[in-house]
């Protein structure tokens, strides 16, 4: 084996190491996200294991065996794009599960890719030229497929803010990065793959070391991609779900299916009050929000209410969800601390001390909460003692 050949083994085996051990992992999370990424990493690994294979053994396997192997391999990859949305869905999903006739939609590509290599290895046509091009577009055509899931899923990134603002206060974490991310790394494989076919369709020699480059672009992007993946399995508590695993958080237009859920709850708007109530003493006396982490699960467990209803008292208690009103003690504080005319501290001092954990958070959300900066905050109350000073 030469240099290269050696260097594309090991990164095939760290992907297939990877791809298996997450979704062995993913196995175990009985949420739906879960579901699919366990679903998307194991079509990868078995993919890959027998892309693997075809490459590895074209010296030794039969062009049937080849044929049959294709089979496999080729309806595999067209998951990949719909499994990957999928679990952008799940995530940011407001309740309602797509019917089984809209699913099915999204497996066509896949199926139609199965009848053509099974047809190719039953009646081997690829040996003809017109056979062969029908077999190639089936062959490349997943990547053009994958294109748009990819692009679906960077779209819905941006629609689960009013998710995460019941369950998390950090203003960083509303934005979804971690799942932009997620996408990006998946479509750099995309491209790479792309990349990486062409000398094979175009019988262009010498790209072995490029082709090794692109190798383990791939295993550190799966590396991410389980990374990002498997740690997003704490983020929404299951307490906050409803049975089937589906998120539901509460926005303008699903008012009635919220309350819906949280008449099924059992508490009553009295009891609402007196768990906001029980709530807002917490954070005054223990300063709870001074914690830069603090969640809606810190919190439940803090205060003994699961939650669920947690999150209702706050919703039909305070009218608020857990992002507002954490944020309002931390804003109370950083406004008592810049109002001081013998507080000197710096805006991130102030910040931290509030219970943020950065300045650029501070500045977002002290602006979305009180329409100015914190510098434009303090520069007004300066001016305001000037004058009074003066007069």
């Amino acid at each position: 084996m030469t240099p290269p050949d050696l260097l594309n083994l090991a990164a095939g085996a760290a992907v297939l190491g990877l791809a298996s051990l997450t979704a062995a992992l993913g196995w175990g999370l009985h949420t739906r996200p879960a579901r699919f990424l366990t679903a998307f990493f194991a079509c990868f690994a078995l993919a890959h294991l027998l892309g693997t294979l075809l490459l590895g053994g074209g010296a030794w396997l039969s062009v049937d065996t080849v044929r049959w192997l294709r089979v496999i391999e080729v309806p595999l990859v067209y998951l990949l794009g719909p499994l990957l949305y999928g679990y952008a869905v799940a995530l940011t999903s407001s309740g309602r599960v797509p019917g089984r006739s809209i699913a099915l939609w999204h497996l066509l590509p896949c199926a139609i890719a199965f009848v053509i290599s099974l047809a190719n290895a039953l009646f081997p046509f690829d040996a003809t030229a017109a056979g062969n091009a029908i077999f190639l577009i089936s062959f490349h055509g997943w990547m053009f497929q994958g294109v748009p899931y990819l692009l679906a899923a960077m779209w819905r990134s941006y629609g689960a803010r009013p998710l995460l603002e019941q369950v998390s206060a950090d203003e960083a974490a509303l934005h979804l990065g971690w799942l932009r991310w997620l996408v990006a790394v998946i479509g750099a494989c995309w491209i790479s793959s792309a990349i990486d076919r062409w000398p094979q369709t175009t019988d262009v020699s010498n790209w072995a070391w490029f082709g090794v480059g692109l190798n383990w672009l791939t295993t550190a992007a799966i590396y991410l991609l389980a990374w990002f993946g498997l740690r997003q399995r704490i983020l929404v508590p299951a307490g906050l779900m409803p049975p089937n695993g589906c998120q539901t958080p509460v926005t303008e237009p699903e008012v009635e299916a919220e309350d819906a859920r949280y008449r099924r709850s059992g508490l009553s708007p009295a009891h609402c009050l007196a768990i906001a109530a029980e709530l807002t003493r917490l954070m005054e006396t223990e300063r709870l929000y001074v914690d830069p982490g603090f969640d809606l699960l810190r919190l439940s467990q803090r205060s003994g209410w699961s939650p669920n209803h947690v999150s209702q008292a706050l919703n039909q208690g305070l009218g608020q969800n857990f992002f507002e009103f954490v944020n309002t003690f931390r804003i109370a504080t950083a406004t008592a601390c810049l109002a001081g005319a013998g507080d000197r501290r710096s805006v991130l001092e102030i910040a931290l001390v509030s219970g943020f954990g950065s300045k650029s958070t501070f500045n977002t959300v002290f602006k979305r909460m009180t329409g100015r900066t914190p510098r434009e905050y303090r520069r007004e109350l300066a001016k305001v003692a000037d004058a009074a000073t003066c007069h």
